[in-house]
């Protein structure tokens, strides 16, 4: 019996430490191996998840209480300066090429290999960018059906034979190639007039898939009304497009949001930009329009960092506190995506997702990580 509770604990000894080193191991890994910085920036406070950079004979390094965790590399950068906005902006984009967002059971297309996500560029050799392009190019076939089109960045080639019902033929596929929304833009450069918004990207509804961005613009927008949200339903703020009300051209639509040249008028406070490595758990605030009023800070709270989403749209865990909000919204509502988030008087960052369970709480992107993304 002796013999067997030595084992038990060394066993139960063994699985503790490959547990807090294969922890170790992953906390190592997500930790930046290159940090940014401008020489107003006091490294010595900043850090990752409890973590502190300090200076080593070699550069800097992450310390974990006295216990050194990883090098990292230094590079100076000059801080960025922005125009925060926390205002509704209308969405149109036109996507290059067209999205498959269903095949239809037993259609040529799903039996050729074809499935939903995948972007259609042409057809027998003509280049599709709407619905009605690909409609016109299949009638026009013969016996076969050549259709490209990119897959996780690959471009692929089907040929089969199309289906005539109704007189027409047809593939077997339901496509989209436009999407138009309601989000809020985060900022403006007003140096170079370079702007962002959502946090997030343009995502067909049906497949979840980036919309691959053709052409678009941002227009005007209002918001006239408010579904609050609750635990199991996002609300949403309802939000008008001005048409013909054109404020800057889309160049850019990826996962830290969309981005392009602004060309309407340009107010609001000019605010520095923290670098990720500034942004600390506690208070902050975000700036956000709920109604036909101007934008306004509400207070919310950094609840962690997301050290295995450094870089992408969910970098952090924000709850929202300001009751005043709470009382109208519930949370994080549909359509306030984009709204900035100020730290210490920085731009930290930018609201991108709601948590459906719990709209109080949600995810939201680095300024750095859209500045980045902007200016690249």
């Amino acid at each position: 019996m002796k013999n067997i509770k030595v084992k038990l604990f060394s066993g139960a000894s063994t699985a503790l430490v490959l547990s807090i080193a294969v922890f170790f191991g992953i906390f190592r890994a997500a930790l930046p191996g290159v940090i940014n910085f401008s020489p107003d920036c006091k490294l010595s406070e900043c850090g990752f998840a409890g973590t502190t950079l300090c200076r080593t004979a070699d550069g800097y390094a992450y310390y974990f209480g006295n216990i050194p965790i990883k090098t990292a590399k230094t590079v100076v950068k000059e801080r960025q300066n922005v125009i925060l906005c926390g205002t509704p902006f209308g969405i149109k984009i036109k996507s290059d090429g067209v999205m498959v967002v269903q095949t239809a059971e037993k259609s040529p297309a799903k039996d050729a290999g074809i499935r939903e996500g995948d972007v259609i560029i042409s057809v027998n050799g003509e280049n599709v960018r709407t619905n009605s392009d690909i409609s016109r190019a299949v009638q026009l076939c013969s016996d076969s059906t050549s259709v490209v089109l990119e897959r996780d960045d690959r471009e692929m080639c089907f040929e089969f034979t199309p289906k005539r019902e109704d007189g027409c033929l047809k593939i077997g596929v339901f496509v989209r190639d436009s999407a138009a929304g309601v989000g809020t833009l985060t900022f403006i450069d007003p140096k170079t007039k370079t702007f962002g918004g959502l946090g997030h990207s343009v995502s067909d509804v049906t497949t979840g898939e980036t919309i691959p961005l053709g052409s678009g613009e941002i227009t005007r927008a209002e918001i006239f009304g408010i579904v609050k949200g609750k635990s199991g339903s996002a609300g949403e703020l309802c939000g008008l497009i001005f048409p013909g009300s054109e404020t800057g051209k889309l160049t850019k639509n990826t996962e830290s949001g969309v981005f392009g040249d602004y060309s309407g008028e340009i107010s609001g406070d000019i605010y520095p930009a923290a670098f990720k490595q500034e942004v600390k758990a506690g208070p902050a605030q975000i700036l956000t329009t709920i109604d036909t009023n101007a934008p306004k800070a509400y207070s919310i709270e950094i609840e962690r960092i997301n050290l295995l989403d450094l870089e992408g749209s969910k970098s952090m865990v924000i709850k929202i506190t300001d009751p005043e909000l709470l009382e109208k919204t519930g949370g994080i509502v549909r359509g306030m995506s984009g709204s900035p988030i100020i730290q210490d008087g920085k731009f930290a960052g930018a609201v991108t997702h709601v948590l459906v369970n719990d709209p109080t709480r949600g995810y939201a992107v680095f300024a750095e990580n859209m500045l980045s993304e902007a200016l690249s």
